[in-house]
């Protein structure tokens, strides 16, 4: 197996462009060998998990894997780029390809229809994962997997244990509903600062660029009532006053603790890897963040691990009542112009057998979540009461309710996060002195403008 440099596999990449031009003939590759692109995990478990995986894959089938491994923009950026020329890989896993790529490319047939390797295991899959590969092709005009559910993510939030204590509090202390659990850490930053340390109580992310915002944005749209925003027929509904009340609310909720000091100044240009280096570096006391990627890559520093890191589900509703998860369900692809279709499911099919699937989340640290709930049924490592980071994402992502991200529904709504239309209404506010209903108000207009070019 080859695996490319960074460097290499970024060579001569352009800005991306609009997916859904037609594609040329590729190259001829050597018989059996098979291009895979992989996101580059956040620490160093996660790139030899998946660089062991395909190392034993390709000897055991004779196949030679050249494995290019890189971050996650640029895997979107680069994949748009191939496609518009007909140079495109045989595999893809794309850690958020699933809001800003994969809806719309099975919707411009683009992508491989894989269903034949995810109904190999469809029994396995979560319905939440199953409802999340269920696309759209324009062109076919029908409904169909185009992507293979490869592992899942909530967003949960991660707390400093030491500066809470500092601040004179617990970790029985915070509160268990939505607003008194954030509002608290306004109120630790008080503490804190009093003690004359600068140090700030939330770490929202708020670029409108990459992945954060948009989790956090969409969580919160959820707890206040806007999950209907697009309904599962794929019909935008953001003119209903309940879920138009929920993005105002959600906005004035996430702009006024930064306006008022709480968040960072930084935050607003945050890229998804930033949030976890102002929490190590101690600049934030609490951090929302899509996976356990922050205490998972203290696994090696037990002190750290078991003793200072708190990881937290979402709260409940300012109701008292539970609130679904938004999960997000990463998969991996095969792009249409493939040269070895058949190698390339193949590998999948082995690579989503339950042992292996729990074999390789398990190698990259457990930061994602299995799609599969027999794999957390049957290995006790994923609910062990001593690990105080797993069974809360377990308990967010698999056992409580959960629900998809709505390009399942529309790829007008991939559009929608990739245009970052909520960051963007966000920095209507903060910057440009909007008020959260004219930001709303805005974001609604674009809105249903992306949708009304997504018209079955």
């Amino acid at each position: 197996m080859k695996l490319i440099s960074r460097r290499q596999a970024l060579g001569g990449v352009g800005a991306a462009v609009a997916a859904g031009t037609g594609l040329m003939p590729r190259r001829a590759k050597a018989a059996g060998e098979l291009t895979v692109w992989w996101t580059q995990g956040f620490y160093k478990a996660e790139n030899d998990a998946v660089i062991a995986w395909m190392a034993d894959w390709e000897k055991r089938n004779n196949t030679k894997v050249n494995l290019t491994i890189m971050n996650g923009p640029d895997v979107i950026t680069k994949l748009i780029a191939g496609m518009q020329v007909g140079d495109v890989p045989d595999v893809v896993h794309t850690v958020t390809g699933d809001r800003f790529l994969v809806p719309r490319a099975a919707w411009n047939d683009q992508l491989e229809d894989v269903s034949d390797v995810v109904e190999s295991q469809k029994a396995e899959f979560t319905e939440t994962a199953l409802i999340s590969a269920r696309l759209y092709n324009a062109k076919q005009k029908k409904y169909s997997y185009y992507g293979v559910p490869t592992k899942g993510s909530s967003l949960m939030n991660s707390v400093w244990l030491p500066l809470l204590e500092e601040a004179g509090f617990a970790a029985t202390d915070m509160p268990g509903t939505q607003d008194k659990f954030y509002d608290f850490f306004q109120t630790v930053q008080d503490k804190l600062r009093s003690k004359g340390k600068r140090i700030f109580g939330l770490g929202y992310s708020m670029a409108t660029k990459e992945a954060d915002a948009g989790n956090l944005f969409h969580q919160f749209l959820v707890t206040y009532g806007g999950v209907g925003i697009v309904t599962p027929d794929g019909k935008l509904n953001i003119d209903d006053p309940a879920v138009r009340q929920a993005a105002t609310t959600t906005l004035e909720r996430l702009t006024t603790p930064f306006k008022k000091g709480y968040v960072p100044p930084g935050a607003i240009n945050w890229g998804d890897v930033d949030n976890n280096n102002a929490f190590f570096a101690r600049q934030i006391v609490m951090t929302p963040n899509a996976t356990i990627s922050i205490a998972a890559a203290q696994m090696d520093k037990p002190d750290l691990y078991y003793k200072e890191i708190i990881t937290r589900g979402i709260p409940m509703g300012n109701d008292g009542k539970p609130v679904a998860s938004v999960l997000a369900i990463s998969p991996t692809i095969i792009p249409k112009g493939s040269k070895n279709v058949d190698a390339a499911k193949a590998l999948l099919r082995d690579f989503i057998q339950p042992a292996n699937m729990n074999a390789y989340l398990k190698e990259t640290r457990a930061r994602y979540l299995p799609v599969m709930a027999s794999i957390v049924k049957n290995d006790p490592y994923w609910t062990d009461p001593k690990d105080p980071h797993r069974p809360v994402a377990v308990d967010m992502g698999l056992i409580k309710p959960t629900v998809p991200w709505w390009m399942s529904y529309n790829p007008a709504y991939s559009a929608v996060l990739s245009e970052q239309i909520w960051p963007q209404a966000e920095a209507n506010i903060t910057q440009r002195n909007m008020t959260p209903e004219q930001a709303t108000e805005e974001a609604a207009k674009r809105i249903k403008q992306l949708f009304e070019q997504y018209q079955k």
